[in-house]
């Protein structure tokens, strides 16, 4: 999803107004045009709703969202791999004990070579 696309909540719907009354003291905009605006903002849902009472503005202009970040999987191995291995070292600590630590070093070496 794009940045111009993200919510947003009160404070930077307040934070446009006070923009658009900086622009106001300027000169930039006369009365009307800032009433008109304001209430624009106030009913603003996105980033882009904000952005698009600035176009003809010089800065200040409220910032661009910053991006999301990523979503982040264990090691990048999907859940249900981590699943299966869990699976896999509770049989082996039941039925092999020494099973067991040969798959830790295993799994630990994988996990050493996959932050190279």
């Amino acid at each position: 999803m794009g940045g111009r696309n993200v919510r947003i909540g009160d404070a930077d719907r307040e934070a446009a107004i006070n923009l658009l009354a900086e622009h106001m003291s300027a000169g930039r905009l006369d009365i009307a045009e800032y009433d008109e605006r304001c209430a624009k903002a106030a009913a603003s849902r996105v980033h882009a709703d904000l952005a698009a009472l600035f176009t003809d503005l010089p800065a200040p202009a409220p910032a661009a969202p910053a991006p999301a970040a990523p979503a982040h999987r264990f090691g990048g191995l999907p859940m249900a791999a981590l699943g299966a291995l869990a699976v896999v070292l509770l049989a082996a600590a039941v039925f092999r004990p020494v099973l067991l630590v040969v798959l830790a070093v295993l799994l630990a070496g994988m996990v050493l070579l996959r932050r190279r």
